[in-house]
Formats: C-alpha cells, sequence, structure tokens
C-alpha cells in the first residue's frame, strides 16, 4: 500500500522526526541558509522570538530516502524524496508586484522540476503590509496583484490555488516559502459562509487573493487539513465590532471548515487540532486570544504560539492559520 507523508509544524525538536526545515521569526535580518542538511528561513519579527520545525510526518530519523538541501542567501530549498520545503525572498521596492510574480514563477517551477509538483501550502510575510506602496497601492493588494499574475502565467485555474497566509511583519520585502510533496490527492475546501477569496470584488485590490481556504491531503494513517490563515470575515466583509467579536467569527469559521471537510472526509468528525499559529495585531489581546482557541480547539499552549503582527486588512487585528490531523 502507498504511504503518502507530509510535512508537520511543532514548536520544540521532536526526537525521532527528520527535521527538513526551521522557521525562525525574530529580529534578524531576512536570509536563508543551509546548516546540516537543514533549511533554515529567518523572518524579521521583534516581538517575542518564535522558532518553528518542520518535519515530515511519518517519515522517521534513521528514513533511507536521501535529504538534498540547497541555499543561496536568498533562495532555498531541502527534500527528502517525499517532501519540499522552498523558500525565496522578494526584495523590497517601491512596486512589490513584479518582484513577487518572478520570485513565485521560480518556486513553483522549482518544485515541478524537482518532481514535488503537488503544492498544498503557502506562506507570505508581507513588510508594512498594510502600508501604501509608490502608487498608494496598499502593498499587500500590490504583492496580491504579483502573485496572481505568476498563477495566471503558470495557468492554474482558480480552483486549484493551495491555501495560504498573507500576514505583515515589520520591514522589508516578502518572505514567501511553500510545502510541496509528490504524493497526489490534493482537495481544497472552500467556506459556505465566506466568499472565495480568488472571487473577491475588486474593492480589495486589482487581483483576488489567490489562495483556497483549506488543503486536505491524505497521509499514511488519514488526512491533515491545512486550513490558511483565517479571520472575522463574512461573505468578503470584515466584522469587527471588539476583538470579541473577532475571536467568535475567526473561531466559526475554522470549525465550519471541519465541518465542510467531513463532508468529503466523514472521518474529520473525529479530528484532532496538531498545530494553530496566531497573529494579533494588539499585545494586549493576547491572553484572551490565546484562552480562547486553546479551549476551541483543545491544544496546548506550546502548539498555538502568538506573533505580534499586521494583519493583511487594516481593520482586523486577528487571523489564525491551522493543521487538523483525522484518523
Amino acid at each position: 500500500m502507498q504511504k503518502y507523508s507530509a510535512l508537520i509544524p511543532t514548536y520544540e525538536t521532536k526526537k525521532h522526526s527528520k527535521t527538513l526545515a526551521v522557521v525562525h521569526y525574530k529580529h534578524e535580518k531576512s536570509s536563508i541558509t543551509d546548516e546540516n542538511d537543514i533549511l533554515h528561513v529567518y523572518i524579521p519579527f521583534t516581538s517575542t522570538p518564535l522558532t518553528e520545525y518542520w518535519y515530515s510526518l511519518n517519515i522517521p530519523t534513521d528514513s533511507t530516502n536521501q535529504t538534498q538541501c540547497h541555499a543561496t542567501g536568498t533562495e532555498g530549498w531541502c527534500a527528502d524524496g517525499d517532501n519540499l520545503f522552498a523558500a525565496c525572498l522578494v526584495p523590497d521596492g517601491p512596486e512589490l508586484a513584479p518582484a513577487s510574480k518572478q520570485a513565485y514563477m521560480r518556486l513553483i517551477q522549482l518544485a515541478e522540476q524537482l518532481g514535488y509538483a503537488n503544492i498544498y501550502r503557502i506562506w507570505n510575510y508581507v513588510g508594512r503590509i498594510n502600508a501604501p506602496n509608490n502608487n498608494g497601492l496598499e502593498r499587500y493588494r500590490d504583492f496580491c496583484l504579483g502573485r496572481a499574475d505568476a498563477f495566471e502565467a503558470l495557468k492554474y485555474a482558480p480552483t486549484t490555488l493551495p491555501a495560504a497566509t498573507g500576514i505583515g511583519f515589520q520591514n522589508g520585502g516578502v518572505v514567501v516559502f511553500l510545502i510541496a510533496r509528490k504524493a497526489p490527492q490534493a482537495t481544497n475546501i472552500e467556506n459556505p459562509l465566506q466568499v472565495p477569496a480568488y472571487q473577491y470584488p475588486q474593492r480589495y485590490g486589482p487581483k483576488a487573493p489567490s489562495f483556497a481556504r483549506a488543503t486536505v491531503i491524505k497521509v499514511q494513517n488519514g488526512f491533515c487539513l491545512y486550513v490558511s490563515g483565517t479571520a472575522s470575515i463574512r461573505n468578503y466583509t470584515s466584522l469587527t465590532q471588539n476583538i470579541e467579536q473577532e475571536i467568535a467569527i475567526t473561531i466559526e469559521n475554522i470549525q465550519q471548515l471541519l465541518k465542510t471537510a467531513a463532508t468529503k472526509y466523514p472521518t474529520f468528525k473525529q479530528s484532532i487540532c496538531d498545530s494553530l499559529k496566531i497573529y494579533v495585531r494588539h499585545k494586549k489581546d493576547i491572553p484572551l486570544v490565546s484562552q480562547a482557541f486553546q479551549a476551541a480547539f483543545g491544544i496546548e499552549a506550546a502548539q498555538a504560539p502568538v506573533l505580534i503582527s499586521d494583519i493583511c486588512r487594516a481593520e482586523l487585528s486577528l487571523e489564525v492559520e491551522g493543521v487538523f490531523r483525522a484518523p
């Protein structure tokens, strides 16, 4: 029987699993390095440092799979024969779209050339995400334009776009990283309470955000649901009366994604929350937000870290992503 593996994040090292990449959120310049056949990605964050370890689910440390790793300082990838982690830095500039398009096309084409065509999750960290570019366009919308142009050039149908996060950091260009694998069988999930992001009206930018609300993949002992960055949005409108409302709507949106996944894969009725990553705009909201999401999804604080960050919409104060596993 075919054994399907995937990449899973953790926030503490795992002794019996092969780490493929480490993402460092810390007060340091953006860079991508290869250290002992592990890819290291550095993203500038001035809040509490966070270290994120990406390891291969179901592939032990003594696996015969040969790990390959390559980094140049601005681009890099690491692969274990089943899974790929790849990253690149987009330089800052008066406009982000042209360089973002080029970076996306390079990363996607690299994954395909290496044989890992099934890209199922992407992260995008955008410096000063809510600030205007030199033409007055918000930098997130500027980035979205370049990303959409890349997917269009590569002839991606909107329904095949993978799950993604778009979030801010303090300064600089854009850091992009993705996970992919050789095995097929990825299924995108949308939230019936929300308009698909790729169908947003033009009031949210010249090109709509290019991602699915979540992606399901088959693994050796069941399924994994990768939830995109999720916020307090109904249809396509932000609901931001207060932080309590943002918490409630965000939790409901994630629960709805689990319900939708369960209509296709009933095993998600017994899913567990493997990890969350929580982004808050205001430090004062951390205790309330942390407690609410730990209680809602039955997860320990160690696997639900919080980063202080600007959110993709200036009016939002909260965004949450996660990974759920089902037997």
